[in-house]
């Protein structure tokens, strides 16, 4: 499973932290131009300078190099304008600085100097040049609730992109993680299981050539012995390999709590409700014109909205609403709509912004838009109208209306991309987990399934010899104490990263097992091998393994032929045996041996390199041929293992009894 959120929503999540910076200057400007005049606007802009610079990823370098300078630079901007323009001057510019000092310095000490941010607002404020001329809300909490409000709206929404872009990358990581941690499994599991008894093989063989010729007898039971520790070699990697196959993926990163990202958007998504309701509601308690009943229905109003909101935000995923939207989001224009009456303080308008960015996060394109714009005129026709307010209240009205809504609409979306991005995630390293158990189930059975019999058929091959030609009894016990190691190196070659079999080692190796179970083997166009591509040779290699173990595991073959051929620039091999059974051929050989998925297995791998397998069993013998081109462009082998189903990756019978009959 590859999918993920569209890579356009993850280059751009930068933008919503830069969208609200470019909507909330040119509003900030304006009311310093009203309140503290023309000269007003250059500080006011210049404040929003160094926030812009951090929250487009191709300037933030630059605070990376200047951090220290940049921010004291910010910190000027915020608090020198007091001297020359007293209260006049425009609120909550400190909270910019406080978003900066969050974003840029280490924790605990960011949080520490945000506070101290604010304070020092609050003490020029409340101590030296006075209240800001906001009349209809309450002065001494809008001096901590908009700089609380700035700051945490640039820090979520910067931060917050940062974490979608560093949780894109660690999928990578995290893949590379799960496959090296499957490997270091794969391998404990195949050490233990195989392992130990080609340790015990090797030991009965070297026990075996040492009691030749004085204790024939010792020999063969020594023999006997090495041959029933390879056959159980066998049947632990079939165990193992049917184990992967049904063994579910767990979680690659050990947990199934959300991740920061969607945590860190709803916290300050909660933390914004909650400064903005405070400042509301402590408006309409403090209004004396209206009565006990409007102050009631007005809390009422604004906790029905921020638990609306909530929901909304939280529930919300792409392309997914939550239940009842419709119920909920006209609940919460109709609320909205109830502060144009005499029922609820006009104050509840400041919270028009969270509608607005619901309607944006609910309805689809242009009805959110135009909901948007709806309620942004509304509440400016509203405020016009109200008595005792200026411009400069419309202004503030409508930034906080539509700056909220940008963090509301923002801070949602990225809630919800990074769930779906945690969870494409752990998907992924799911999906890694199980290919690479289909991979190292695969390669177990092709690269130990053929070691394993040849090591088996060789105690047979030497026990037999004993006392009749105890010289090759010597040779053949020899060789299999040298096959035994081969398949230790095997056992590692199967986790190892970028191993490949050899066409021209597994002729030898196919050459030398069927000798030892008795059959000549007759081997044409071996030179050919020299032309073969790297990814068509190792194709070609793991079709003649498993084609010789089956021929030693279903037939009694005395001959079989391996021929080799390059035409037109398609490599074909061909394996012809005999010794298969009227039954057996009649049924269309080993491939439809009852669990047996080892032809199927090959035919995806040629497949994937551009080739075919095709099987053919008639009059006693059996033939297997492959066809691949020198030029594939066909997938990688371990690739099409795991796209394919995962019911038909493995080999069942890996590991059956190597030989049906004694001679």
């Amino acid at each position: 499973m590859d999918e993920q959120p569209a890579p356009a929503q993850l280059r751009h999540v930068w933008g919503f932290a830069t969208a609200f910076l470019c909507a909330a200057l040119p509003a900030v400007a304006g009311i310093a131009a009203f309140w503290a005049g023309p000269l007003a606007i250059v500080p006011a802009a210049a404040a929003f300078v160094p926030p812009l610079l951090y929250a487009v990823p191709r300037s933030r370098p630059l605070w990376e190099r200047h951090r220290n300078e940049l921010l004291v630079v910010q910190a000027l901007l915020a608090y020198l304008p007091f001297a020359a323009f007293g209260s006049e001057w425009v609120a909550g510019l400190p909270g910019l600085l406080g978003g900066m000092l969050l974003l840029t310095v280490a924790s605990p000490l960011s949080w520490l100097l945000f506070v101290l941010a604010l304070v020092v607002e609050g003490v020029l404020r409340i101590g030296v040049v006075g209240l800001p001329h906001i009349q209809g809300l309450a002065g001494p909490t809008l001096i901590f609730v908009v700089p609380l409000y700035s700051a945490v709206a640039v820090f979520g929404l910067v931060r917050l992109a940062g974490l979608i872009s560093d949780l894109r990358e660690a999928r990578g990581r995290l893949a590379a993680l799960t496959v090296a941690r499957e490997r270091a499994r794969a391998a404990q599991r195949l050490r233990a299981a195989i392992g130990d008894r080609l340790d015990t093989v090797t030991t009965h063989a070297q026990a075996a050539s040492a009691a030749l010729p004085e204790e024939p007898d010792e020999a063969r039971r020594r023999l006997a012995e090495a041959a029933v520790e390879a056959r159980q070699a066998l049947d632990q990697v079939r165990t193992m390999v049917s184990d992967d196959r049904r063994e579910p993926a767990a979680s690659a990163d050990g947990g199934s709590g959300p991740t920061l990202a969607p945590r860190l958007a709803r916290g300050v998504l909660a933390l914004v409700l909650v400064a903005l309701s405070a400042q509301l509601l402590t408006t309409a308690i403090a209004d004396h014109h209206v009565g006990p009943l409007v102050q009631a229905t007005s809390v009422i109003g604004v906790v029905v909205i921020v638990a609306l909101q909530l929901y909304h935000s939280t529930v919300w995923r792409e392309g997914v609403r939550p239940r009842f939207w419709a119920w909920t989001l006209t609940a919460q224009l109709v609320v909205l709509a109830l502060g144009f009456f005499p029922v609820l303080h006009s104050t509840i308008h400041g919270l028009g912004g969270f509608v607005a960015g619901s309607a944006l996060l609910l309805l689809p394109g242009r009805w959110g838009w135009t909901i948007f714009a709806a309620v942004q005129a509304a509440i400016a026709v509203h405020t016009l109208v109200l008595p005792g307010l200026d411009t400069a209240d419309v202004v503030y009205s409508l930034l906080m209306t539509v700056t909220t809504a940008l963090v509301v609409y923002g801070l949602s979306r990225m809630a919800g991309l990074a769930v779906e991005l945690d969870e494409t995630r752990r998907d992924i390293a799911r999906m890694t987990v199980v290919r690479e158990r289909l991979r190292v189930a695969q390669d177990a059975h092709d690269l130990l399934g053929l070691g394993l019999s040849a090591v088996a058929l060789k105690c047979d091959l030497a026990a037999r010899l004993v006392g009749r030609d105890d010289a090759r009894a010597q040779a053949e016990i020899a060789a299999l104490v040298q096959l035994a190691a081969q398949a230790g190196a095997d056992v590692v070659a199967v986790t190892a990263d970028g191993h490949r079999i050899s066409l021209r080692a597994e002729l030898g190796a196919a050459t030398e097992a069927l000798a030892s179970a008795g059959a000549v083997a007759e081997v044409r166009g071996e030179r050919l091998v020299e032309q073969l591509p790297d990814d068509v040779d190792a194709v070609l290699a793991t079709v003649l393994r498993e084609a010789i173990t089956n021929v030693l595991r279903h037939s009694t073959a005395q001959r079989c032929a391996v021929d080799l051929a390059v035409e037109d620039g398609v490599a074909h091999l061909r394996v012809l045996n005999d010794g298969v059974s009227n039954d057996r051929a009649r049924a269309g050989g080993p491939s439809t041996q009852r669990g047996g998925r080892g032809l199927v297995n090959l035919s995806a791998r040629a497949a994937a390199a551009g080739g075919a397998v095709v099987t053919h069993a008639s009059g006693g013998s059996f033939e297997l041929s492959v066809r691949v081109p020198l030029g594939s462009d066909g997938a990688g082998g371990e690739d099409a293992l795991a796209a394919r189903d995962p019911a038909h990756g493995v080999d069942e019978v890996v590991g059956r009894a190597v030989l049906d009959q004694e001679s």
